[in-house]
């Protein structure tokens, strides 16, 4: 990873923290000690969801571009089942949802969504990407 892209990654990561953190203060106010379980659990999910794509389909584009909005699509896909998989076994399954408070964990989620897309596209803005053709020259 080149140096400016781990900056920007660093700089992303700390104004992440800081929405999450934020949140979490917010839903121990408001809902108590299950309002900062459910703001942190939320901005886990949404780390790990977001977060894994650009780790899983950079490599797929940078080896084959025809492949990668094959590999986006199924990603995507595989993604939105994990989100329901993951979503059954957070408030159905052992008990989870006892301990943690559903409605700041969809608020904290869909803000911390938001948040991380904001800071993507900023991010994306400030990077320096080539986008034109080199034609048939060989290289």
């Amino acid at each position: 990873m080149r140096s400016a892209d781990r900056s920007a990654l660093g700089s992303q990561a700390l104004a992440y923290g800081t929405v999450v953190a934020l949140a979490a203060v917010a839903g121990l106010a408001v809902r108590g000690t299950a309002g900062l379980l459910g703001a942190l659990l939320a901005g886990v999910v949404v780390a790990v969801f977001l977060g894994s794509t650009p780790v899983v389909l950079n490599p797929v584009a940078r080896s084959s571009p025809v492949l990668s909005l094959p590999a986006a699509v199924l990603f995507f896909l595989v993604k939105a089942f994990a989100a329901m998989a993951v979503l059954f076994l957070l408030f159905d399954v052992g008990g989870v949802a006892e301990h943690v408070d559903r409605r700041t964990f969809g608020l904290a989620a869909v803000v911390c969504s938001l948040v991380w897309t904001a800071l993507a596209l900023w991010s994306f803005r400030r990077r320096r990407v080539l986008t034109y053709d080199l034609g048939d020259t060989p290289s």
